[in-house]
């Protein structure tokens, strides 16, 4: 590809995984999701960054921006870091009060990063009233009215995050793969926990859904998902209007283009 314009390198730092991307425009020519390690540092990072650019066959040089929406400060930080020192760029760190961003939540600033670009994103897309339901460490649903305000949301453990919850606190309950379990009787103890874990989830979102729409006044309000379970849960929300992996970049790139004029 040639490199006659500028790029944006957006990182989704998330409490397990992080996911970097480079745009052009509004096109994504990249991605990789990574392990989130708070050990890493500046320098480690800059390794990465010049991966990905060598993968896309993008000159490190074109990159003009940086842009940050995290939820592992120390993490985030670091990274802001390594923007300065090796791309000479200050980077655009995401949060709940950015200008033109209509939030409800009692305390603005307590929104994730992550949520902020979800709801960004799923209102130009999609406008409102609107349910973006994230599958990450945790499962979140933000809920945006049908002019784009920031309601707030619900949060409730992750699916990762219930199987080891199960496998610490329980003395001969093993680590269960996280399958969605073709019946719900489970005829092993793999399957019995995957039962509870799918099928257990899959209902509580479905009620939070319909409680949700309630509030709304909107028993047809779109719902999109985005996240790393996203797809294995699909199937099984028939309320699903769209699934879309890359919601949290689009996010940024959106809230990047828009800082542009403040």
């Amino acid at each position: 590809m040639t490199q006659d314009q500028s790029m944006l390198l957006a990182f989704d730092v998330g409490n397990t995984h992080i996911v970097m991307g480079i745009f052009s425009g509004s096109e994504l020519l990249v991605r990789r999701r990574l392990s989130t390690q708070s050990t890493r540092t500046s320098d480690e990072a800059w390794v990465l960054v010049k991966m990905l650019c060598q993968e896309g066959g993008i000159d490190p040089a074109t990159i003009s921006a940086v842009a940050i929406a995290s939820v592992a400060p120390k993490t985030g930080m670091v990274i802001g870091e390594m923007a300065e020192s090796f791309l000479h760029c200050k980077p655009l760190f995401i949060h709940g009060e950015i200008p033109g961003f209509v939030n409800l939540y009692r305390n603005p600033r307590a929104v994730g990063a992550d949520r902020v670009c979800d709801a960004v994103a799923g209102f130009a897309k999609y406008g409102g009233p609107l349910i973006v339901l994230d599958f990450g460490t945790a499962i979140t649903f933000d809920a945006i009215d049908r002019d784009g305000g920031y309601l707030g949301g619900v949060i409730m453990p992750g699916l990762e995050s219930s199987a080891q919850m199960l496998k610490t606190t329980t003395a001969l309950l093993p680590e269960a793969r996280l399958v969605y379990p073709k019946t719900a009787i489970g005829q092993t103890t793999d399957e019995s926990i995957q039962v509870g874990l799918m099928h257990g989830a899959v209902h509580a979102i479905r009620g939070i859904i319909r409680e949700i729409r309630e509030q709304l006044g909107d028993s047809e309000a779109k719902l999109v998902a985005t996240g790393g379970m996203a797809a294995m849960v699909q199937p099984h929300l028939p309320e699903l209007h769209a699934l879309e992996p890359n919601l949290v970049l689009n996010g940024i790139r959106i809230i990047h283009e828009r800082s542009l004029t403040w």
